[in-house]
């Protein structure tokens, strides 16, 4: 599902939201994200706001794990400019750490408990995202669609 603001208005933010997702889908809409913000006119920032992702069946936890951990450092070779990792497993942290890994610095990766925790955060300055951003939401809890109308979509 995705939304923008009408043709009206060229500043309008963009959200993609993707509930229930898996590894493999959002790494294909974070590419996606970073390539349509790229081919704006606009100075555009790219937000990725991601829960715990379904993986493949038959994998082992140190292997959800890694793959987590493989998206976080995508976003970050993206150059994703703002990447919230909402939830307490262990593949969410790892999501986190890929991305500080990776080379994440100062406040462009942040990690949060709850999908409440996450809307308190993006209701922050620094952490709202602006007219014409571009933002992908995606996860398998269902609760994290509700960030669509936090993010003022």
């Amino acid at each position: 599902m995705s939304h923008d603001g009408g043709p009206g208005d060229r500043r309008a933010q963009r959200t993609v939201v993707i509930v229930p997702a898996d590894v493999d889908e959002v790494s294909r809409a974070l590419r996606e994200l970073v390539t349509r913000a790229r081919g704006s006119t606009d100075r555009v920032r790219t937000w990725a706001i991601i829960g715990d992702l379904a993986t493949r069946d038959g994998l082992s936890e140190n292997e959800r794990v890694v793959e987590h951990d493989r998206v976080g450092r995508l976003a970050v070779r993206l150059a994703v400019d703002k990447a919230l990792c909402v939830g307490e497993s262990r593949g969410v942290r790892a999501l986190h750490q890929g991305a500080v890994m990776e080379g994440s610095w100062g406040d462009e990766a942040r990690l949060v408990a709850s999908v409440d925790d996450a809307s308190a955060t993006l209701a922050t300055d620094g952490w709202r995202p602006a007219p014409g951003d571009m933002v992908l939401i995606a996860g398998t809890d269902p609760a994290m669609a509700d960030l669509a109308a936090v993010t003022g979509s």
